[in-house]
């Protein structure tokens, strides 16, 4: 006999297990998710951190999740999930004092659903920054401004809510290339990041931005390929054409409002439960056993873990040798720089409290913006490799590319009255390369550098300013996450060999695993890792086709 029974459990308390528990306890579905640490959420979390009195975002920080589908279908602003809508978005600063400063493009008119209309004056706005650089690129931006306003946003929204389609037919993105008058060229389907930014623009100031900028999302290097997915995605950032939003409270915010949700519609979740193994019954999922040894019967189970967890916590006898030998391939170390699988997105992650805000000699407004990069305008440094050999052999790159992240300037709950927080990025290497002993070094040298580059651009970012600082290195991620295995905030990497129908591999792309009535929910399913993707919500998607579930909230509308 069974502990308990349910119609469906999930495998991992994570950010998708949160979305889809929503949607399938809706359905009318008695719902449990087991999940092995003491808080749920995932990477949707945030700490006391770097001192009592600042919250940081410790995982994901840039979450837009009033775009998907869930922040209506929930209602989750009732459940407080509150976002502000800054007036700028992204900018640059060049060491010579020029910068790129952008207005949003599609900017929020209603905050309280995150509707969002184009605003012609800060486009124009967005084209005059970039032609203080060069004419040519700005003529290039504009041009893409109008085709994402009239055709890209659209189909980029609907490719990242909707699952990977049938073999043969095109998905969302691809049809784009057959637009002759606002689509995008296929050739940019299949080229690197390096490519792309050499293509598109002339001036080494916007090719550099766009190639730092796609790591934010990816850490994607030039030698990679984005696919049209991550190159649609870095354009929209790097040129401030999709509303930046800080969540009041921090991430966890986002969290606290999916339980609610969940538990308004009769959902239970356990802490400290982690699951040992699926229980499979004449080749069906039929629940879950706890590494404490309860037994939990479910019709459904679904998981949120990584692609190669999911598969063990299944068992080799029921997965196909070249779907488990992919897997287990991701655990070993590639044989190239160039070759991808969990290398892309290890930071040095965290948090800087000041006395008082930076003051950017540039232009004040530069202080009021939720994504900062500054750093030398060198496409070579990243286009040669040199980028990335120094980060693999020294951890901490002979130039440094940050990003800032100021959200205390708009959300008072972040730090205490009169004192300033942000959040500081900067890539580094995966994991294996360096020992416990060395990422403890970095975590502390990694402050120096990250003021002192700052104090190049705001020259009261000085050691009298600062309070404290809180830093993650991978060790920090290796040791919370294990699904993480190289400290890389997402996981698998999102290159254009695991994208799409390719995610995470091609047989399995679809959410359904090689047991029936098995389900993988988590960001190595598509669209990919970020708070804001479609996991969840795609995956719930398919089990309403299997199992015939009456609630459809996508009926009726684009996704």
């Amino acid at each position: 006999m069974p502990d308990a029974k349910y119609d469906a459990v999930i495998v991992g308390g994570g950010h998708h297990a949160t979305i889809i528990a929503c949607y399938l306890a809706r359905a009318g579905l008695k719902t449990a998710m087991f999940e092995r640490w003491h808080e749920m959420g995932g990477g949707a979390c945030g700490e006391e951190l770097p001192l009592p009195g600042f919250i940081q975002n410790p995982c994901a920080h840039f979450t837009r999740f009033y775009a998907h589908p869930a922040y209506t279908d929930f209602d989750l602003r009732e459940f407080g999930l509150v976002y502000t809508f800054p007036e700028y978005n992204e900018a640059w600063i060049y060491p010579d004092g020029r910068y790129i400063l952008g207005k949003t493009v599609f900017h929020v008119v209603d905050p309280l659903t995150g509707r969002s209309e184009f605003s012609s004056a800060n486009a124009q706005f967005m084209v005059d920054q970039v032609a203080k650089i060069n004419k040519h690129d700005a003529d290039v931006v504009a041009d893409l401004i109008e085709r994402y306003a009239k055709k890209w946003k659209a189909a980029f929204g609907k490719y990242r809510y909707t699952a990977p389609g049938e073999w043969g037919d095109r998905d969302p993105l691809e049809e784009l290339c057959d637009d002759p008058k606002y689509g995008i060229d296929p050739k940019y389907a299949t080229m690197t990041v390096g490519e792309i930014a050499t293509d598109l623009f002339k001036s080494p100031e916007v090719q550099t931005f766009y190639m730092r900028a796609m790591q934010t999302s990816n850490g994607l290097m030039p030698c990679d390929q984005p696919g049209l997915y991550y190159h649609v995605h870095a354009l929209g950032l790097v040129f401030s054409m999709d509303a930046a939003a800080i969540v009041i409270g921090g991430t966890h915010s986002i969290t606290h409002a999916l339980l609610r949700a969940f538990e308004r519609y009769g959902g239970e979740f356990f802490v400290l439960s982690e699951v040992d193994k699926v229980i499979v019954e004449n080749g069906v999922a039929k629940g879950v056993r706890l590494t404490n040894g309860a037994q939990i019967a479910a019709d459904i189970v679904v998981s949120d873990l990584s692609v190669e967890l999911t598969l063990e916590k299944l068992g080799r006898e029921y997965v196909p040798s070249v779907v488990w030998d992919k897997a287990q391939k991701l655990k070993e170390k590639p044989p190239r720089l160039e070759d991808t699988g969990y290398e892309r997105t290890q930071l040095f992650w965290g948090n800087i409290a000041l006395n008082e805000q930076p003051k950017y000699t540039q232009n004040p407004d530069l202080g009021m913006v939720p994504r900062l990069y500054f750093g030398d305008p060198d496409p070579d440094y990243f286009l040669s490799g040199r980028y990335q050999k120094e980060r693999w052999d020294l951890g901490i790159a002979n130039k440094l590319y940050l990003l800032v992240a100021p959200d205390s300037q708009w959300d008072n709950t972040r730090a205490p009255a009169g004192r300033f927080n942000a959040l500081l990025e900067e890539f580094t290497c995966p994991w294996r390369n360096f020992t416990e002993r060395d990422w403890l070094r970095m975590k502390r040298q990694i402050v120096d550098r990250m003021m002192k580059e700052w104090q190049r651009y705001a020259p009261n970012v000085t050691m009298d300013n600062f309070i404290e600082a809180y830093i993650t290195t991978p060790d920090d991620v290796v040791n919370r996450n294990p699904c993480m295995p190289q400290g890389g905030w997402g996981a698998l990497d999102s290159d254009l060999s695991h994208l799409g129908r390719m995610r995470p591999f091609a047989e399995i792309s679809n959410y359904r695993m090689p047991v029936k009535n098995y389900y993988l929910c988590s960001s190595a399913a598509h669209s990919a890792h970020g708070i804001g993707r479609g996991s969840g919500y795609n995956c719930y998607k398919i089990i309403t086709q299997d199992h015939k579930l009456a609630y459809k909230p996508w009926e009726g509308r684009a996704f």
